[in-house]
């Protein structure tokens, strides 16, 4: 009986070593497709991240060149700002170192010439102007002239003069105020 059970044994081992190899083979070929498909899976998925990478390269190296540009655009308007204030004060200097030159020509010119001569001329002006002329003069030589003028029109300098008088206290007042936070 141990020669039946042992031929047996073979014949089943035979059998079963036949489906185990069908069943090992058939397994093979499914775990080859398998493992083709995600190899293809990692190489899409590489090439879609190699993609992804480069687009983002792309897009930060946009974003670098936009940024320099911006900042040379920045530097420039600081510059040409920087520029313009320089101007500007270069500009506010000369007008004043004018406007002192011009005022004391006209001060000298003013104080030089009679009381009715200058009464009869400002007479003819803007009163605003006028004012302001009167204003650099002396108080001594602006009551002559207001008394060789029209009471009207004296009247009107004299408000104006007031006016402009304050202005000075005023901007004068800013200034030590100013100053003195500074």
């Amino acid at each position: 009986m141990n020669k039946k059970i042992v031929i047996l044994a073979l014949f089943f081992g035979a059998v079963f070593a036949e489906d185990c190899q069908q069943y090992f083979e058939s397994r093979k070929g499914e775990l080859e497709i398998q493992t083709r498909e995600f190899d293809e899976a990692r190489q899409a998925l590489e090439a879609y991240k190699a993609s992804f990478e480069s687009l983002q390269k792309e897009k930060i190296d946009a974003l670098n060149q936009k940024e320099a540009e911006v900042n040379a655009t920045l530097a420039k308007i600081e510059s040409l700002r920087e520029e313009n204030e320089r101007l500007l004060k270069q500009n506010e200097e000369i007008l004043n170192s004018i406007n002192s030159k011009t005022e004391g020509r006209i001060k000298e010119i003013y104080s030089q010439m009679k009381d009715t001569a200058v009464a009869d001329v400002l007479s003819q002006m803007d009163a605003e102007e006028a004012s302001k002329i009167m204003l650099s003069l002396e108080s001594r030589k602006i009551s002559g002239i207001l008394s060789k003028m029209q009471p009207q029109k004296a009247s009107e300098l004299t408000l104006l003069l007031q006016n402009l008088d304050k202005k000075e206290e005023d901007k004068g007042d800013n200034t030590t105020e100013n100053n003195a936070s500074n």
